[in-house]
């Protein structure tokens, strides 16, 4: 009965896994390079907003969901059937995770670096026209508006957008790598497995 169990755990971390690794390659192969090719900024970001906060759910619950099964699986078995391919499965799977952890706040410390260099022109310029606005006579909430108006364009920048979507891209290609990886690793185990078990039946 507890042979079952295990085997059902190893098939549910096989199976989770190679979706996992699926979602992460038509994510950087097909789903990102689509958004890139979208008209405008705006759509672009929306479009790529909502992506990432499904995606990240869906993969982030997928490896949660293969890596504890491949644990539970190596506690649950014999002390005889404790392979090491279901620990070092388990090791990939949450290595795969930390590829959005190490990549993105690279690219989310450059994008702020030129953001904060942005906004500092935007405010030299704002200031310049208010002079400009005091000495042709235009009154104040005409210059407000004006530098509110451009400050509303410029919060989505097309750079910062693609900036993004090719971070969070590259993110996908690493995890798609250590993860492909970790199942193939699971797929040759679970085979081993049978393998084992027909020659012990023969036997």
């Amino acid at each position: 009965m507890a042979s079952r169990g295990v085997s059902t755990l190893k098939f549910v971390g096989s199976i989770s896994l190679g979706l996992l690794t699926g979602l992460s390659y038509t994510l950087s192969t097909l789903t990102l390079p689509t958004l890139l090719t979208l008209p405008t900024a705006s759509s672009a970001s929306r479009a790529f907003t909502n992506l990432t906060t499904l995606s990240l759910t869906h993969l982030r619950a997928l490896a949660g969901i293969s890596s504890t099964s491949f644990l539970l699986a190596y506690i649950l078995s014999p002390r005889s059937q404790k392979h090491p391919y279901l620990l070092w499965t388990t090791l990939f799977v949450a290595s795969s995770g930390l590829s959005d952890l190490i990549i993105r706040p690279s690219r989310t410390k450059t994008i702020t670096r030129a953001r904060t260099a942005r906004q500092k022109d935007k405010k030299g310029k704002g200031r310049q026209m208010d002079a400009s606005y005091e000495v042709l006579g235009a009154s104040d909430r005409d210059s407000e508006g004006t530098i509110s108006g451009e400050e509303m364009d410029d919060d989505v920048n097309g750079e910062e957008v693609r900036e993004q979507m090719e971070g969070f891209m590259m993110s996908q290609i690493v995890r798609t790598a250590i993860a492909s990886v970790g199942f193939m690793m699971s797929v040759i185990g679970i085979w081993g497995d049978g393998a084992v078990d027909v020659v012990i039946i023969q036997v």
